[in-house]
């Protein structure tokens, strides 16, 4: 091949590339370092490692990015969009992502804490791992979404949507659920030593191997949740509902009940406050528990 035949496909190649339509986008493909001098808009781009602390990256549209190990502490994300994100490995310490949509988004041991995610959409989200202390989660909707072992400890979830959420393992000690739906979600072996449950409704859940120790427990509906296994010791349960409740093998040594519907619980071989063992071969119905309100005639009520 000829210098003047190289040239001349050269130009042609040239002329081609600088044609409209032909250019790389800048906007949603590949790396982008310069990403922030042109705009918030990079989708399924990739930004791995990147450090994108402290900016103001209110409304950013990261829909699909693969953002793994990329650090956003102290930015402000607010009313971003994050749908299907690579964000394992995240740090997002200390940041503003209220109102963000993360539904389908993986964030598995992301660093999550004490930023904020009111309103923030995560269904479907996988958060194994994920250390959200004392993040403020008011309003937060964490519907079928998996946060296997992740930490919640002094986290604000009120007014939540947890249901069917995956929580076993899950660190809840010192958080506040309150007003929050929590039916058919799985807590097995969590650690809710302190939360408050105050007008959740846990109602068909499965809470198997839970901690409650020395933890007061008001106005939770806990209607034909599995409780098998959990530990009430010392706990202060008022006014809560066990109504068809599994309770077997329960431990309620030192616990005070006040109020609290115990109507066709299983108490079979659990540990009552009083220091006996719940019968497997008695009707639930039969059991007297001090304190609990079993609505049937023939049980007396203490």
């Amino acid at each position: 091949m000829n210098k003047t035949l190289i040239k001349s496909l050269l130009l042609t190649l040239s002329l081609v590339w600088s044609l409209p339509g032909m250019t790389a986008s800048s906007d949603d493909n590949g790396r982008r370092d310069d990403f922030f001098s042109g705009g918030k808009r990079c989708r399924f781009c990739d930004l791995r490692y990147q450090n994108l602390s402290a900016r103001d990256l209110t409304g950013v549209d990261m829909t699909g990015a693969f953002l793994h190990g990329v650090n956003f502490s102290w930015s402000a994300l607010k009313n971003g969009r994050f749908s299907s994100a690579n964000m394992v490995l995240v740090r997002m310490e200390w940041a503003d992502f209220d109102g963000t949509d993360m539904s389908k988004a993986y964030l598995e041991d992301a660093a999550m804490f004490r930023s904020t995610f009111r309103n923030t959409d995560f269904r479907m989200a996988n958060l194994s791992r994920a250390n959200l202390t004392r993040s403020e989660m008011s309003g937060v909707n964490l519907a079928t979404a998996i946060l296997r072992g992740a930490d919640l400890s002094s986290a604000r979830i009120t007014n939540a949507e947890l249901r069917q959420a995956d929580l076993s393992d899950a660190i809840l000690e010192g958080a506040r659920i309150r007003e929050s739906d929590l039916q058919g979600a799985i807590l097995d072996r969590a650690n809710m030593q302190g939360c408050d449950l105050t007008n959740s409704d846990l109602s068909g859940a499965s809470l198997k191997g839970v901690t409650f120790t020395s933890t007061y427990i008001h106005l939770a509906n806990f209607r034909k949740a599995n409780l098998s296994g959990s530990d009430f010791k010392n706990a202060l349960i008022d006014a809560v509902n066990f109504n068809g409740a599994d309770l077997s093998n329960a431990d309620f040594t030192g616990a005070v009940l006040r109020n609290s519907i115990m109507k066709g619980a299983n108490l079979c071989r659990a540990k009552l406050p009083d220091g006996t063992v719940g019968r497997c071969d008695a009707p639930p119905v039969g059991v007297a528990i001090p304190g609990a309100v079993m609505i049937d005639p023939n049980v007396k009520t203490l």
